[in-house]
């Protein structure tokens, strides 16, 4: 893969300066938590810092830094947050740091505005629904070259995979946020009803392997066994990287190394698999107002998420109210898409892009900073025990954990029996890499088109993904109404650029 040399490269000089140490550690404060990434935790977070950084902090330079983020709008107790930051990192590496923490609702807009109209920022949150337009805007810096000085402690977290999934065009300008960066889909069950029928849910992870135990469930139970919203049992999807086309129907399925883009839609398994919905649907399985709902319901005999096994007890369970079992039903897979669920960019008008780099190896790998991101402020939102977790005092922070920097040297709370995060890392480091990892599909050409056929498509989702349309019958109307749009042209182009990155 093209992403290696960089990063492998990067990586042994870096070693070879002496400069390189494990992320974690809390510093000399006296109050690190407990370090739930790397497995070499002698370190101090400290030691993450170039020696650049350690020049220009001594010389007694502060630079001040813009971060825009997305939450649920400004702490209530933001000065003294960020005083306390401040003080941290003012030390550390020489940066004064001001947040904007946009609110959920408003973030389309305003982030569109901040890009649009070069307003003055440093780093901003993003994801791949709009990485590559602002890349392709000149909103981003290449931060490609500025890696090895700067992020070294992120360099030694994240494989080097990871960072092939932000590439574009085989240059970088996102630091991805190491997380659930992989997929992994679990089906979820209602675990009384499995205890009730004996169920062997290991061996009903494909969609025909369940019809005759979803009719028993149907039919004892008198209610739905599979409840969907408008989207449907859209995680049949997942086996295909969508490429950077933005669309369920363009993609090359992940473990195809003859990297061949198809209309997925018109592909064996995901036919067979919309015929087992329809018939579901006529059966009653599914409820018959799936097509039109935009929300979902608390409880589900069954279910499919994207997560890891022990959400099971974490977060699915708790949700709803009820003790669930889980089982995986697919393949760990890495993608571009799975990498870019979240992002953090360097302005291209930042005047201090190293400092930008070192603020974020910060914030994911030294562990005090990584808790005051990620719980708020110590005293206020948490507290250090005797044992070194956490205690959340309330449940007033506003900024959203999953923007900021990796679950891996987040310390975990005293009310946490275990540490999942250790099972997250194991199942990214684990996962199966997309054949179209770092491939970026260049859509300048046919962007009329495959705007168009994503309406298209849009327009018939909801009752192809949730049954009620006959896939046999609607595909073929579905491929006439592309066709006329561009669709072959869309086809044509991606095909001929997959094969360029592939080295046809």
């Amino acid at each position: 893969m093209k992403g290696k040399r960089l990063l492998a490269s990067g990586l042994a000089a870096v070693m070879a300066m002496g400069m390189l140490t494990g992320c974690g550690g809390g510093g000399d404060t006296g109050s690190a938590g407990t370090n739930t990434g790397s497995t070499d935790n002698t370190a101090s977070s400290s030691g993450s810092q170039s020696s650049d950084s350690a020049q220009s902090t001594s010389s007694g330079e502060i630079v001040n830094l813009k971060w825009v983020t997305i939450g649920n709008g400004m702490p209530t107790n933001y000065d003294t947050w960020i005083s306390s930051v401040n003080a941290y990192i003012g030390e550390k590496i020489g940066v004064n740091l001001e947040m904007e923490v946009i609110p959920w609702g408003d973030w389309d807009n305003r982030r569109n505005i901040i890009v649009s109209t070069n307003e003055p920022y440093d780093i901003i949150f993003g994801n791949g629904n709009n990485y590559v337009a602002d890349i392709n805007l000149g909103a981003y810096a290449d931060i490609t070259d500025l890696l090895e000085a700067n992020m070294p402690g992120l360099l030694e977290l994240m494989p080097d995979k990871y960072w092939d999934g932000v590439r574009v065009k085989d240059r970088i300008y996102g630091v991805p946020t190491y997380k659930d960066s992989s997929i992994t889909n679990y089906a979820i069950w209602d675990k009384e009803l499995v205890d009730e029928y004996s169920l062997d849910i290991k061996s009903l992870i494909t969609l025909d392997s369940l019809t005759e135990t979803f009719e028993t469930l149907k039919a004892d139970k008198n209610d739905y066994p599979v409840y969907v919203k408008n989207d449907g049992l859209y995680y049949i999807f997942d086996v295909y990287d969508q490429i950077g086309g933005g669309t369920q129907i363009l993609g090359v399925r992940y473990d195809d190394k003859d990297a061949r883009v198809c209309f997925t839609l018109e592909e064996q398994d995901i036919m067979d698999q919309l015929k087992i919905i329809h018939e579901w649907y006529q059966k009653g399985i599914i409820n018959p107002d799936a097509a039109t709902l935009t929300e979902g319901r608390i409880y589900n005999m069954w279910r499919v998420a994207q997560g890891w096994e022990s959400a099971g007890v974490t977060s699915w369970g708790p949700q709803m109210g009820k003790d669930v079992v889980v089982t995986q039903i697919m393949d760990t897979i890495l993608s571009n898409e799975t990498v870019r669920g979240s992002l953090n960019m360097v302005s291209t008008n930042s005047k201090y892009p190293d400092k930008c780099l070192q603020l974020l190896d910060m914030v994911n790998c030294d562990t005090k900073l990584r808790d005051l991101f990620y719980y708020g402020e110590e005293g206020v939102n948490f507290e250090y025990t005797a044992d070194g977790k956490v205690h959340k005092i309330n449940n007033d922070w506003a900024l959203a954990g999953y923007t900021q920097g990796s679950f891996f040297t987040v310390t975990i709370q005293d009310t946490d029996e275990f540490n999942q995060w250790d099972e997250v890392k194991a199942l990214n480091e684990a996962a199966v890499s997309s054949a179209m990892l770092g491939f970026t599909f260049d859509t300048t050409s046919v962007s009329d088109q495959l705007a168009n056929c994503r309406e298209i498509w849009l327009r018939y989702r909801s009752e192809v993904m949730t049954g009620v349309q006959d896939p046999e019958v609607v595909v073929p109307q579905i491929k006439e109404e592309l066709l006329k749009a561009g669709w072959q042209n869309v086809i044509d182009e991606a095909q001929r650029q997959v094969d360029e990155f592939m080295g046809k």
